[in-house]
């Protein structure tokens, strides 16, 4: 949707109002998305290991010969893009002439390059002005990740459908369910790999935030209790981050009580409107609310910034009121940004839930109040009904959970068989 002079002359613009003569850059989500480059070099992240250094006439990648093709040279020349060995820019930096200014965010830099800086150069420690560039996606990049979640949801709804019709048979476990997503994922087109590495819970692993199923603790699904499963995918689309718990066979109700807390709370902050110059500090409490009327809460934020085609994680947006000491406060929420839903109820010893969706931000309608703002939902995957009392839902509530299902049904089935189609209707039908 930009071309590479496009992206490099906004970061000039942002260099010129810093004052910066020179800029650099290690962090290489902000390489990748400046270069409109993605590569192998990191497990689960789509980047190439580089270095980058721009001025007002020059740009220079730093980068292993190996890892650039001829066809990539040729393109990145024609777009002003000079292309030197990896080590090359140590000695560079070493070389700037006194009295210049350097942009650069040390917290993204390696110390290195930092002193390897002449003293007389002074350095400019801000956030990398791609950083916020990229968290906003533009249209095409919006089109784009709907189809990327659109995938997404079948290979999930697959998944979802296979765990509560086979659960309780011999040798279906976390890991084999891990396996069965990435099959049905790997079967689409344009899929590359996983965005992270599978959270696949089943009973009190899902308790763990950040469990991960190895050959010694690979559970058996059985017919009863929770699954959660917190998994990602990359795309030639996009990135996609989705997390469901599913209901295997019966469970009490306790556990449908805060299944449905947990569900309450993704609406509610789904669906909220807002006025413009909002972050995520202020959102965070329409997500927990829910759980805070049950005197409960998760100790994980709501929402993360997730990058297009890069990082899975991706500032600066965010959706969150704790702050780690030292920390800046959340981006304000722009139109085009995208950041994850995904309030959980986690008891020890016992279960875990979670249900997350993808969110971007739109601009709603403006008025003498100044300008709202509101959600789309990307993720396209039914919450299991099975888990949820309709009861203790409000009509709005309900009829949040009924018109995201309609729109879950009418994204994926025309791309399902009859059967496929017949077990969706069930689980998107209106409570």
């Amino acid at each position: 949707g930009e071309g590479t002079e496009s992206k490099l002359g906004r970061v000039r613009l942002q260099m010129e109002k810093e004052g910066a003569d020179g800029h650099v850059l290690a962090s290489l989500d902000d390489i990748g998305w400046l270069l409109n480059i993605r590569g192998g070099d990191i497990p689960h992240v789509p980047v190439v290991l580089s270095y980058l250094y721009l001025t007002k006439d020059t740009c220079i990648w730093y980068v292993r010969g190996q890892a650039v093709t001829e066809k990539i040279r040729k393109a990145l020349s024609a777009q002003g893009v000079q292309i030197r060995d990896y080590d090359e820019i140590y000695e560079d930096l070493q070389r700037l002439p006194g009295g210049r200014k350097l942009l650069l965010d040390k917290k993204k830099v390696n110390s290195r390059l930092v002193y390897g800086i002449p003293q007389d150069v002074q350095v400019l420690d801000r956030r990398n002005p791609s950083e916020a560039m990229k968290a906003v996606k533009n249209e095409r990049e919006l089109s784009n990740l709907r189809e990327a979640h659109r995938k997404e949801g079948l290979a999930f709804t697959r998944l979802m459908r296979r765990v509560k019709t086979h659960a309780g048979e011999a040798g279906f476990t976390e890991r084999s369910a891990a396996a069965y997503l990435e099959q049905q994922r790997s079967g689409q087109e344009h899929y590359l790999e996983n965005s992270f590495a599978p959270i696949c819970a089943y009973g009190e692993h899902g308790a763990i935030v950040h469990y991960s199923a190895t050959e010694e603790s690979d559970r058996a699904l059985e017919k009863d209790g929770l699954f959660l499963v917190d998994a990602g995918g990359h795309y030639l689309e996009g990135t996609t981050d989705t997390t469901r718990t599913f209901v295997l066979g019966e469970v009490g109700e306790e556990q449908k009580r805060m299944f449905t807390a947990v569900c309450r709370a993704n609406l509610h902050l789904a669906y909220a409107k807002f006025l413009y110059g909002c972050s995520g500090c202020q959102l965070d409490v329409l997500c927990r609310e829910p759980l805070w009327e049950l005197e409960l809460d998760y100790k994980h934020g709501t929402g993360h910034g997730v990058g297009y085609l890069l990082n899975v994680h991706e500032g600066p947006n965010a959706i969150r009121w704790r702050l780690p000491e030292g920390e800046e406060r959340p981006a304000v929420l722009e139109a085009g940004m995208v950041t994850t839903d995904e309030p959980g109820i986690y008891l020890e010893g016992r279960y875990g839930i979670r249900t997350e969706n993808e969110l971007v931000c739109r601009k709603s309608v403006q008025n003498e109040y100044g300008q709202f703002m509101e959600f789309e939902i990307l993720t396209m995957t039914p919450i299991d009904l099975d888990g949820i009392l309709p009861g203790e839902m409000t009509r709005q509530e309900r009829d949040w959970l009924n018109a995201y299902h309609a729109c879950v049904y009418e994204t994926l089935s025309p791309y399902m068989e009859e059967e496929e189609r017949k077990w969706l209707q069930k689980y998107t039908r209106k409570i």
